[in-house]
C-alpha cells in the first residue's frame, strides 16, 4: 500500500470513530421551548444542569409530551437547587453527580399514576433515558404496565 493509501484510510477511520452512533436531533422550536421551561424553573444557562435539562426537556417537546416535559423542567430546576444549596460549583463533576442524585431520587418519589391493565403493553421504543412506551405513546414501566397514558383525542 501506498503512503496516501493509508493515509485516507486513517483519515477514513478517525471520521467514522468521530461520528456519534446515535446523534439525537431536536427541532428548534422544541429546544426554543426547552429553554424557555428550563429558565422558568430556575435552572442557570451554563451549568451541566441547564445542558441536561434542555437536551431531556427537548427530547419531550419532539415527542409530543408538553407536560412530561414542563414536568422534568420543574424536576431539575429542583435538582439544581438543591445542589447549589450544598456549595457545590455547577461546572463541577460532584454537582452533575449531585444532579444525577437528586433527579433520581425525585423521580422514584414522584407520584405516579397506574393505569390498571390487565396484561403488559409491548414496547416499541425506548428513550434515552430507559423508558419504554407502547405503540400508543404510552410510558411504560420495566414490567410492561402504564403509568402515564397519553390522552385519546377525540
Amino acid at each position: 500500500m501506498t503512503r496516501e493509501t493509508m493515509l485516507a484510510i486513517a483519515l477514513g477511520g478517525l471520521v467514522i470513530a468521530g461520528t456519534p452512533f446515535a446523534a439525537n436531533a431536536q427541532s428548534g422550536d422544541a429546544l426554543a421551548n426547552a429553554e424557555r421551561a428550563c429558565s422558568i424553573n430556575g435552572v442557570r444557562p451554563y451549568s451541566n444542569a441547564y445542558n441536561a435539562c434542555v437536551d431531556r426537556v427537548a427530547d419531550d417537546f419532539d415527542r409530543g409530551a408538553p407536560e412530561l416535559a414542563f414536568d422534568n423542567a420543574h424536576v431539575m430546576g429542583s435538582a439544581s437547587r438543591v445542589c447549589m444549596s450544598y456549595g457545590l460549583d455547577p461546572r463541577s463533576l460532584g454537582y452533575r453527580q449531585c444532579l444525577d442524585n437528586e433527579v433520581t431520587r425525585s423521580g422514584a418519589i414522584s407520584d405516579v399514576i397506574y393505569v390498571p391493565s390487565d396484561v403488559p403493553h409491548v414496547a416499541v421504543s425506548h428513550d434515552p433515558y430507559g423508558y419504554g412506551y407502547d405503540r400508543y405513546g404510552n410510558l411504560l414501566d420495566p414490567s410492561g404496565y402504564v403509568i402515564h397514558p397519553v390522552p385519546l383525542n377525540q
